[in-house]
C-alpha cells in the first residue's frame, strides 16, 4: 500500500498548443518533507472530461481548446493543477510592409486560430528571423536592426507561418536652396532612397538625382514619389521647393517632404 503523502506538488506547462502528450510532473512529500517523483500508483482525472485525457502514468493529451483542471490523488490526498489547452490549427501572418527603423521593437499583428476558425487570443507565439541582420526576435517582439528585407516565421505549437517585413530608415538632412531658392537639394551618402513630396494642391514636380541621372523624373498631382539607388559619393537629389510651388515664396520649405533609406 502506497504511503500517504503529506503534500502533493504538481507541474504542467502553462499552455499546451498541440495534441502531443505532456507529462504531469507529480512530487509527493512524506511527513519528513522528503520529496519523491511519482510515476505510478496515482489516480488522475480531467475536469471537464471533454478537455482532454490523462493516462495511468500521467501523460495528458488535449482534445480541444479550453481551460480546466487535472486532479491527482494519492492514497486519499488530492491536488489539482490548471490545464490550458490552445490547439493551434492555423496562423494568419500577413506581410507587415514597411516598418521604420527608429520606431524600435514591435509586435506583429497576426491571428492564431483553432480548427473551428475561432481566434485564440492568449497563445504564446515565438518568432524566427531568416535575416537576423535586418530584424531579430527578442522577448516576444521583433527588433529592427538595419535597413533591409526580412523573412520571418511565426510558430505556435506545431503550426507555423511565414511573413515578410521591410525595414526602412527616415533620413533627415539639411535642405540646401539652389536655383535662386526655387529648388532644394539633399546631399546623400551611397544607398537606396525614396523621396516623397506631398503638396496641398496639384503641381508639376521634378526630381533630379545627382550621380544617377537615369533615376530623374517628373510628375504632376498632389503626391510625388521617386526611388533611386546612389552608388557613388557626392550624390544627392534636387527637387522643386514646395513653398515656391505653393505661392511663389522663396523660403526653403520641406513641408510635405519625406526621405527614406529603403531596401
Amino acid at each position: 500500500m502506497r504511503e500517504k503523502p503529506s503534500e502533493i506538488r504538481l507541474e504542467l506547462p502553462p499552455q499546451i498548443a498541440s495534441r502531443d502528450l505532456v507529462a504531469v510532473s507529480v512530487q509527493a512529500l512524506n511527513a519528513r518533507g522528503v520529496s519523491k517523483t511519482v510515476t505510478d500508483g496515482a489516480d488522475y482525472a480531467v475536469e471537464p472530461p471533454t478537455l482532454g485525457s490523462v493516462n495511468q502514468v500521467g501523460l495528458f493529451k488535449c482534445e480541444r481548446s479550453g481551460d480546466g483542471q487535472i486532479r491527482v490523488s494519492i492514497a486519499g490526498v488530492s491536488r489539482s493543477i490548471a490545464a490550458h489547452c490552445r490547439l493551434v490549427a492555423r496562423i494568419e501572418a500577413p506581410s507587415l510592409g514597411r516598418v521604420e527603423l527608429a520606431d524600435g521593437p514591435f509586435k506583429p499583428k497576426l491571428r492564431v486560430l483553432d480548427q473551428a476558425g475561432v481566434e485564440l487570443q492568449d497563445v504564446d507565439v515565438s518568432f524566427f528571423s531568416q535575416n537576423s541582420g535586418v530584424v531579430y526576435p527578442k522577448d516576444g517582439q521583433l527588433v529592427p536592426k538595419s535597413v533591409g528585407n526580412a523573412t520571418l516565421v511565426a510558430r505556435a505549437g506545431q503550426t507555423s507561418a511565414q511573413f515578410t517585413v521591410d525595414i526602412v530608415r527616415k533620413v533627415v538632412v539639411e535642405a540646401l536652396p539652389i536655383d535662386q531658392n526655387k529648388r532644394l537639394y539633399f546631399s546623400l551618402e551611397p544607398a537606396k532612397y525614396e523621396l516623397q513630396v506631398v503638396l496641398p494642391s496639384p503641381h508639376q514636380v521634378s526630381m533630379e538625382w545627382r550621380g544617377a541621372p537615369f533615376c530623374s523624373a517628373s510628375s504632376s498631382g498632389l503626391s510625388h514619389v521617386s526611388v533611386c539607388g546612389l552608388r557613388a559619393k557626392g550624390g544627392g537629389v534636387a527637387f522643386d521647393n514646395p513653398a515656391y510651388l505653393k505661392d511663389g515664396s522663396k523660403t526653403p520649405s520641406v513641408e510635405g517632404v519625406t526621405l527614406y533609406e529603403v531596401p
